[in-house]
C-alpha cells in the first residue's frame, strides 16, 4: 500500500480497479470490489462493487434460481 493510502482519515477521490489492484492482493474472482470511494488505513475502507447476473457465484448458487449468497450482502 502506498505511503498516502496509509494515512489515518485520508481523503481521496475514488480509486478504480485498476489502482486498487496495486493496493491490496485480492484477484478475480475474490476481488469483490470495482471501486474504492473512502479509506482510513488501516482501520476500514469503503467501496463500491457492481453486481450483475454474469458474476461466478450465481453459476452454482443456485442453477435456473439465481440467488446473491447472503455471505457477500
Amino acid at each position: 500500500m502506498s505511503e498516502a493510502a496509509r494515512k489515518p482519515g485520508r481523503a481521496m477521490p475514488d480509486i478504480e480497479v485498476g489502482r486498487l489492484m496495486q493496493l491490496i492482493p485480492h484477484r478475480f474472482p475474490m476481488l469483490l470490489i470495482d471501486r474504492l470511494t473512502e479509506i482510513e488505513a488501516p482501520e476500514r475502507a469503503t467501496g463500491i462493487k457492481c453486481v450483475t447476473i454474469n458474476e461466478p457465484f450465481f453459476q452454482g448458487h443456485f442453477p435456473g434460481d439465481p440467488i446473491m449468497p447472503g455471505v457477500l450482502i
